[in-house]
């Protein structure tokens, strides 16, 4: 594994993974639309040697399993991994293992990631492994999120809270994280310097769903636990989450309608193609 990622590979094979292993129906569901493009985009997979970089709990694992792949998930997070094994009951080679540095036996015709490569430390580095992990002329496919500001999930339950949270230091520009990528002429740029042609980085907006049953209650409850307002709400006191608790209800209720609680989702599909 690449020590540049120590960090990234620490969460997600501990507590951050141990975490969304738990929540894997509701995270699936919360983002059922954008997996539903991913799909849409990528086409018949027949016959095709599929690499499913940041497979996490396996569900695209499972879909190009469905559609008749030869499947390989790599992930950093044995938890995850463990949830996604039982999905595919063996059928897929699931490697735990840093996708920015592991190289598999063969080479593979279609490379794709559901909201996964936005975590790497190094990205040029990075996707120019994932490139020699392709063959000439195969395809790189996958989404990542646009800018922060341009996702209401994310603006909506941090607006709610934040004069209840201390002051951080300010944020990183392009540090590991889910918006690492949100810069289209940025991300462009790293796909090109990896040897990718026919880059195509189009917006996708979409309805990122907290509750599709049962109103605010559950949709407070995964607000609580994922994405940045989770991240900020993950080391205050009890006394703050109640506090917290209470403003997102009022928040996520101007949300709800007949039990469902849906905020706007902003990302990135990027298809491209390893040079021949």
């Amino acid at each position: 594994m690449n020590a540049s990622n120590a960090a990234q590979i620490e969460l997600w094979n501990g507590r951050v993974g141990e975490k969304w292993a738990a929540l894997q129906v509701s995270l699936d569901r919360m983002l059922a639309h954008a997996t539903a493009e991913l799909k849409a985009r990528a086409g018949s997979v027949r016959g095709l040697r599929v690499l499913d970089i940041g497979c996490g709990t396996g569900e695209t694992c499972a879909i190009w399993l469905e559609g008749g792949a030869d499947v390989t998930g790599v992930d950093v997070s044995a938890p995850m991994l463990a949830v996604a094994a039982k999905r595919t009951a063996g059928r897929a080679a699931l490697v735990e293992a840093d996708a920015s540095v592991w190289t598999g036996d063969a080479q593979f015709d279609l490379a794709v990631s559901q909201s996964e490569v936005m975590f790497f430390d190094a990205p040029d580095a990075a996707f120019a492994t994932i490139a020699a992990n392709i063959r000439p002329g195969g395809r790189l496919l996958f989404t990542c999120w646009r800018a922060a500001a341009d996702n209401q999930w994310v603006t909506t339950p941090l607006g709610a809270i934040r004069d209840l949270l201390p002051e951080g230091p300010p944020p990183v520009p392009h540090a590991p994280g889910p918006f690492a990528l949100a810069n289209r002429e940025r991300l462009h740029a790293i796909l090109e310097h990896a040897g990718f042609v026919d880059i195509a980085i189009e917006s996708f907006d979409f309805p990122v769903q907290f509750a599709t049953e049962g109103g605010v209650e559950p949709a407070v409850q995964l607000a609580m636990q994922v994405g940045p307002s989770g991240s900020a709400l993950a080391e205050v006191s009890g006394e703050v989450r109640a506090a917290a608790a209470e403003r997102l209800r009022a928040a996520l209720a101007q949300h709800q309608q007949d039990g469902r609680v849906a905020l706007g989702g902003a990302m990135w599909v990027v298809a491209a193609r390893r040079r021949d």
